[in-house]
C-alpha cells in the first residue's frame, strides 16, 4: 500500500511514523508513506499556499490551484482513494478502516484554516471523513488516526493476527478489563478468577467483562454485536448486579 500526505507539516508526521510498530512496518515495505509540503506547489518567492475566501468571512482556504498541482505530482493518483479530513464527511469507523486497508494507494489531504476552495471536489472523487463532531488547528491528527487504524489490517504489520481479531471493536464489544503484577496494589486486588489458571472460567470472566464494559460504556455496540445465548444471561446477570449496586 502506498500513502502519501499532502500537508504543512511534514516532518512532524514523518516523526510520528518513524517510529514503534508502524515505523518497523514501513521498515520491512509493508506499506509506504509520501509526504508532499503543500508549499512546495505554491508559486514563489512567498509560495503562498492560501487566501480569503470571496464574499467574506473570517479565516482563510487553501487555493485550488496549488492543491491541483500537488495532487497531479502524484503518480498514478487517478488510482488512488483521495480522503479529505473534514467535519462535514462521514463518521470514520472501523469499518471505514477495512475497507481502506483494500486499497492499493490512498491520498490524504490535511485540511486547515476554514478548509479548501470547493472547487477542488469538482476536480477529483474527494471524500470526505471525520473522526469527530469536533474542530481542530488541522487535518494532520485525523489523517494520522485514519492511517493509524487502517495498516493494522495490513498482513506484517502486527506481529500476532488475534491481537487484531480481540482488539476492541473489531470483536463487537470493548476489551474486557485487564491486569499485571502486583497483585495487590493500595488494597485494590488482582480478580482471584484471573490468578485461578482455570483456563474456562477466565474466559468466561474476560467475556462478561468485556459485556459489562460494553455495556456501561459504548451500549450502541450491542445492537450490532453477534451476542449468543450464554452472552444474553450473562447481560441479565450484569444489569441485576448494577441495580443492586445503586439500591
Amino acid at each position: 500500500m502506498n500513502i502519501t500526505f499532502i500537508t504543512l507539516f511534514p516532518h512532524e508526521m514523518a516523526s510520528f511514523f518513524s517510529k514503534g510498530i508502524l515505523g518497523k512496518a514501513i521498515d520491512r515495505g509493508v506499506f509506504n508513506v509520501t509526504y508532499l509540503n503543500l508549499r512546495d506547489f505554491a508559486d514563489p518567492p512567498h509560495h503562498k499556499v492560501d487566501d480569503y475566501p470571496f464574499g467574506g468571512g473570517k479565516g482563510m482556504l487553501l487555493k485550488v490551484d496549488v492543491l491541483d498541482k500537488a495532487i497531479q505530482s502524484i503518480p498514478n493518483y487517478q488510482e488512488a482513494r483521495i480522503i479529505y479530513t473534514c467535519p462535514k464527511g462521514s463518521s470514520f469507523t472501523q469499518e471505514t478502516a477495512s475497507s481502506f486497508s483494500k486499497e492499493s494507494q490512498l491520498i490524504f489531504i490535511c485540511g486547515y484554516y476554514e478548509g479548501i476552495d470547493d472547487r477542488i471536489f469538482s476536480l477529483y472523487p474527494i471524500e470526505r471523513w471525520s473522526i469527530g463532531s469536533m474542530i481542530l488547528t488541522s487535518g494532520e491528527l485525523p489523517a494520522m488516526t485514519m492511517v493509524d487504524a487502517t495498516v493494522r489490517y495490513l498482513s506484517g504489520v502486527l506481529g500476532n493476527k488475534l491481537s487484531l481479531e480481540n482488539d476492541s471493536i473489531t470483536s463487537g464489544l470493548l476489551e474486557h478489563s485487564q491486569y499485571t503484577i502486583p497483585r495487590c496494589y493500595k488494597e485494590n486486588h488482582v480478580p482471584g478468577v484471573i490468578l485461578s489458571g482455570h483456563h474456562g472460567r477466565i474466559a468466561e470472566w474476560q467475556r462478561k467483562n468485556a459485556l459489562k464494559q460494553t455495556l456501561l460504556n459504548s451500549p450502541h455496540l450491542l445492537v450490532t454485536a453477534d451476542l449468543g445465548l450464554k452472552d444474553k444471561e450473562l447481560l441479565s446477570q450484569i444489569i441485576q448486579e448494577e441495580t443492586q449496586c445503586q439500591l
